[in-house]
């Protein structure tokens, strides 16, 4: 009886660890950090983003007047790339799309990050976000 104990014990302990070591999604979570559209401009940015299911959705730059609802968003864990399109109303009401794709990096840390190459409309720059 006490083998069958010791090994439940052991075996429920791993699997709290284990469990306690995963974050879930990689993307999820609150990114924040700039673009550059030109090299003497650097904009700031802050991208929300969850995984429900299958699908990853979430905002760019939430409470802001371009606020952009992420319409399509992957990730390939082949080689940690991410897309993301988006798109917002200018002050004219003419839609902006958004393209962001970028690669994952630091994926074991908490503060992982994501760089690479974002557009807007037909500006394009390069970006790096820092998960907080």
């Amino acid at each position: 009886m006490r083998v069958k104990s010791f090994w439940f014990s052991c075996v429920f302990a791993c699997l709290t660890l284990i469990a306690a070591a995963q974050e879930g999604y990689p993307l999820i979570g609150t990114w924040s950090g700039e673009w550059s559209p030109s090299p003497k401009v650097r904009d700031q940015v802050l991208v929300i983003m969850d995984y429900t299911s299958t699908t990853l959705s979430g905002v760019i730059n939430p409470g802001e007047p371009d606020e952009a609802p992420i319409r399509v968003g992957t990730l390939d864990s082949r080689n940690w790339t991410v897309h993301l399109e988006a798109e917002y109303k200018d002050q004219k009401g003419t839609p902006v799309k958004i393209v962001i794709d970028g690669k994952l990096e630091d994926i074991g840390s908490h503060n992982r990050t994501i760089t690479g190459t974002w557009t807007r409309g037909s500006d394009k720059g390069q970006f790096k976000l820092t998960r907080e």
